[in-house]
């Protein structure tokens, strides 16, 4: 059994599959990894891509859907299918330091009662940046100390947390009533029923602003301010 399933929503992501795989397979404990891809459907050819990196890799997991159901229940199709003892999710666009998931492994097994480790993410506005090839504008992402009033202020594990799969059985999955803030409302939910959680104060991803994504498009921004304010209107109250 592998020790950590990093699950992947695959939707028209042609253009980033074989550098995320790429990057993805060159971490350091990538040998006691799950790569679950979940493809919804994709008109793209990702599949052609990752069918490649399965001939090299035995690690790596894929499906298809015959229809695209929004990324949140793609993400809990595959933690509910996944038997690891940690869970963490890669964006098709995102990067991570070679020594990223090893960093967040060993800060859990150390600490046994947090639940969720976050870090420090390099953001750019530059596709397909590596750890060893950074270039153009760029800032590291100094997300807050984990905190119930920080919690509400924003959504501090946004970007590559690693957690305890063990919290889905406590606490459910995550959301469909949302189509951009629901990763944001379980870690509500869980910070408001007692969990811990931690910042490992170093940068070990890189977060692309892509002007395509699902939480920063600008067709979507009315929607998600909308609900961003349903969400933390909806914990204000359990204060």
């Amino acid at each position: 059994m592998s020790e950590i399933t990093i699950i992947t929503s695959v939707f028209k992501g042609g253009k980033h599959i074989d550098s995320f795989l790429k990057d993805i397979t060159r971490q350091t404990i990538f040998d006691e990894c799950e790569l679950f891809l979940l493809d919804a459907n994709s008109p793209d050819n990702e599949h052609e891509v990752i069918k490649e990196y399965q001939k090299q890799f035995s690690n790596i997991r894929y499906e298809r859907l015959d229809s695209d159901p929004g990324i949140y229940p793609c993400w809990n199709h595959m933690i509910k299918n996944s038997q690891s003892k940690y869970i963490t999710n890669a964006n098709l666009d995102d990067r991570l330091f070679s020594t990223c998931l090893e960093r967040h492994l060993d800060f859990l097994d150390v600490n046994k009662s947090i639940d969720v480790a976050y870090c420090y993410n390099v953001v750019t506005n530059i596709p397909d940046q590596t750890e060893d090839k950074l270039s153009g504008q760029q800032q590291i992402f100094t997300t807050g100390d984990f905190s119930k009033q920080n919690m509400l202020a924003a959504n501090l594990p946004h970007n590559h947390p690693v957690w305890r799969r063990s919290l889905h059985d406590k606490f459910g999955y995550f959301s469909d009533e949302f189509a951009s803030g629901s990763d944001w409302e379980f870690w509500l939910r869980c910070t408001f029923a007692g969990v811990e959680m931690a910042l490992i104060k170093e940068p070990l991803g890189i977060y692309y602003q892509n002007p395509e994504g699902i939480s920063t498009k600008a067709e979507n921004m009315k929607r998600n301010l909308k609900e961003v304010q349903q969400i933390r209107e909806r914990y204000i109250a359990k204060l």
